[in-house]
């Protein structure tokens, strides 16, 4: 029996033991990145098919992913792609005649990032290529043998030297297939490609600081997408393929472990590959072409990949489509259905079941026992309100469960509603936001700098129209509005014609705004509706979702007022236009369609073909004269100080937090050294769980410099 008693200041205080310390651990389950290992370290034992909670019922999701063919995993940060995988492995473990292989492309590729390598540009970056593909061989082989060797305990399906006369031919196989040597010639092939093919306009070289930024001197050139690149790009990628194509013998290596698994028993190999649109799209472009193509359409079938991807974030090169099977995990895609409500409760339902199986295992106990739940407040509003704070996103609900649990749970008190929103917020402030936060300190390329300070402009556009439809409709004399009082009016949602999509991809991928439902609107026209998030709304006082009570309600989304259209017209006239790169003719962005049909051809100016792209355009002459180049970090440098002083309490170590950054812990190790020796991070040592340590934490001229909000 639990008892219960009510504190002096009104909150419920929870006296079931255990509570508290295992919330932690029930949240750090969800939070987690990477490979997602949900291990018991007291009953030495992987917890994934205990704790696996299927967005589909009856593992509807898993037993589509398992099917003998090639599938593509899509969906945002935190959907459970990862979780998904380790699952499909403890699947494949428990067949006599299938073998499942785990392949982390993106730690891969940041191992071969942290090498020192020293050589010029181009015979530099076959090298790193060249290794990026060695630890991808390697990783596979050792996989394969790991659950070669787990198999046969659990079914002893081969005598003890059978086993290691295969291991051994493994091995042969691997060392055969990963020791190219190129030759000057080929390095040279490379470098008069580069030199043939280069174009002087795609200004991908480093933000020169001081520059003004102006409608005559932007000079920037590419589509928004990291993808749009031109072709003489991808001809000098397809030159690095041909390259590493040709001294890694993939016939010889597919022939060797197709044969040597088959003798065996072994009669299909599933290769898992994770974080795949984590990798720069170049590296993608290598990847497919120099191993996953050839491999999924040479192998005959006895090789299938399942590849972890975000969406709009895939290059697939000379892979079938037609082929392969896509599974969406973002609800809206995941959950087909025609009636909004109908989708909200499949949303809802995988929600309920996900805390259930979490809470059962980890803290004994119901969501009664954790939630503030009475007449006013009850099971179903709480599920509601985490749908509308997470988007069904279980990362995200592990971190706002985590907020939670430092204002309530080691309080011994129960969470309620507005800890949920006061959560949303938080969360939303302190990783979300940084999206943005981070464009003055990021060294990357001139148009990417444009291109994350073109979707702020597009986001603020988004949350203005939000504010000022909050105060309009509060005259607004239709029976849709009659009813809600003037200060509680939603406008947290919106809706535009699928052409302006592409238009909101980064946004979405970065949780600003999501994808919420698709449907026809009052006149039969296909719209998607978006929903800005949660805590932003909260930040800036914008209600969130629509009313309850009455079926008018059902439609309310797809009002006219909500038609966003005309602010996505508006910011592409105001933000960009066509520019020939010949001549420098303008063409406005309305003219888009006219061009692409005649291949993008300057027909106003100089009249030859091809010339003409999609730049941008601000007003602000200033933009970005105030950066110091001194203060420019990579990413992956800012990720370390960001988790820093997100955790300014914690021992962090370089393993932890490339958790937290899902990367190596080679790329973070080698990367905090130049911090140290920028006197941005101190390391210390210190014993943690009886083992040496070094721990990181941020010095001073870190805390003033990149993060004076917070101080």
């Amino acid at each position: 029996m639990i008892l219960l008693e009510i504190s002096d200041n009104g909150g419920v205080v929870l006296l079931k033991p255990g509570i508290s310390d295992n919330f932690s651990l029930m949240v750090n389950s969800l939070k987690l990145a990477q490979r997602a290992e949900l291990w018991d370290d007291e009953q030495n034992e992987n917890l994934v098919e205990k704790l696996y909670v299927d967005p589909l019922p009856c593992n509807g999701l898993l037993k589509q992913v398992v099917k003998d063919n090639t599938v593509f995993l899509v969906g945002r940060k935190g959907t459970g792609k990862s979780t998904i995988f380790a699952r499909m492995q403890e699947y494949f473990r428990k067949s006599k005649n299938e073998i499942s292989a785990y392949v982390d492309v993106k730690t891969l590729y940041g191992k071969s990032l942290a090498k020192e390598l020293n050589h010029p540009e181009q015979y530099e970056k076959i090298l790193l290529y060249e290794g990026f593909i060695n630890e991808v061989i390697n990783d596979l082989m050792e996989e394969v043998k790991k659950n070669l060797e787990q198999k046969n305990a659990l079914f002893r399906l081969w005598k003890r030297n059978e086993l290691t006369a295969l291991l051994s031919r493994l091995e042969e196989i691997k060392a055969e297939t990963s020791k190219p040597t190129f030759k000057e010639t080929d390095i040279l092939k490379v470098v008069n490609t580069t030199e043939t093919v280069s174009t002087a306009d795609e200004n991908e070289g480093n933000l020169s600081i001081g520059a003004r930024v102006n409608e005559t001197n932007l000079g920037v050139s590419g589509m928004t997408s990291v993808r749009q690149k031109s072709s003489g790009a991808n001809e000098v990628q397809e030159e690095y393929s041909h390259t590493l194509l040709r001294h890694f013998n993939l016939n010889d290596f597919l022939s060797n472990i197709t044969s040597a698994l088959k003798e065996y028993g072994i009669n299909k190999l599933h290769i898992l590959l994770d974080d795949f649109s984590e990798i720069d799209y170049h590296a993608q472009q290598v990847f497919v072409n120099t191993i996953l193509a050839p491999l999924n359409n040479w192998s005959d079938q006895f090789i299938r990949f399942k590849v972890a991807a975000y969406p709009n974030r895939i290059f697939y090169g000379d892979i079938d489509k037609g082929k392969i099977d896509e599974i969406h995990l973002d609800y809206y895609e995941l959950y087909k259905v025609k009636d909004l409500p109908e989708l909200e409760r499949k949303a809802t339902e995988f929600l309920d079941r996900l805390l259930n199986t979490r809470f059962q295992y980890y803290l004994d106990a119901d969501l009664e026992e954790i939630f503030q739940i009475d007449r006013d407040h009850t099971r179903e509003s709480y599920l509601e309100l985490l749908f509308q704070a997470t988007m069904n996103i279980p990362r995200i609900l592990g971190h706002i469960l985590h907020y939670c649990y430092q204002s309530a749970i080691i309080y011994d008190k129960k969470i309620t509603k507005p800890l949920i929103k006061q959560a949303a917020q938080k969360y939303y402030e302190n990783q979300i936001r940084y999206y943005f936060d981070k464009t003055n300190y990021l060294k990357e390329a001139f148009d990417e700098k444009l291109d994350r300070y073109s979707q702020q402009i597009l986001i603020n556009l988004l949350v203005e129209k939000a504010k000022d439809l909050k105060y309009h409709l509060r005259n607004e004399d239709t029976e849709l509005f009659k009813g809600i009082p003037a200060n509680k009016i939603p406008t947290s949602h919106f809706f535009v014609n699928k052409e302006y999509e592409k238009f909101l991809h980064s946004l979405e991928l970065n949780y600003f705004v999501s994808k919420y439902y698709e449907q026809a609107d009052r006149d039969g026209i296909v719209i998607s509706i978006y929903a800005i998030n949660y805590g932003l709304c909260r930040e800036q006082n914008i209600h969130f979702g629509r009313p309850n009570g009455h079926t008018k309600y059902r439609k309310y989304y797809i009002s006219r007022h909500f038609n966003y259209d005309k602010v996505l017209q508006q910011y592409l006239i105001e933000q960009k236009h066509f520019v020939c790169k010949e001549c420098d003719y303008e063409y406005q962005y309305s003219e888009g369609d006219v061009l692409q049909k005649i291949g993008m051809m300057c027909y106003q100016g100089c009249k030859e073909t091809g010339t003409v792209e999609e730049s941008f355009k601000f007003k602000d002459e200033n933009l970005f004269e105030g950066i110091k180049r001194e203060n420019l970090l990579p990413e992956i440098e800012l990720g370390i100080l960001h988790v820093l002083t997100q955790n300014k309490k914690a021992s962090l170590y370089a393993s932890l937090i490339a958790k937290e950054l899902d990367c190596s812990h080679q790329l973070v190790s080698r990367r905090s050294e130049k911090l140290q020796q920028a006197e941005l991070i101190q390391k210390e040592n210190e014993v943690i769980d009886g083992v040496q340590r070094t721990v990181y934490q941020l010095t001073e001229r870190a805390k003033v410099v990149y993060f004076p909000r917070r101080e």
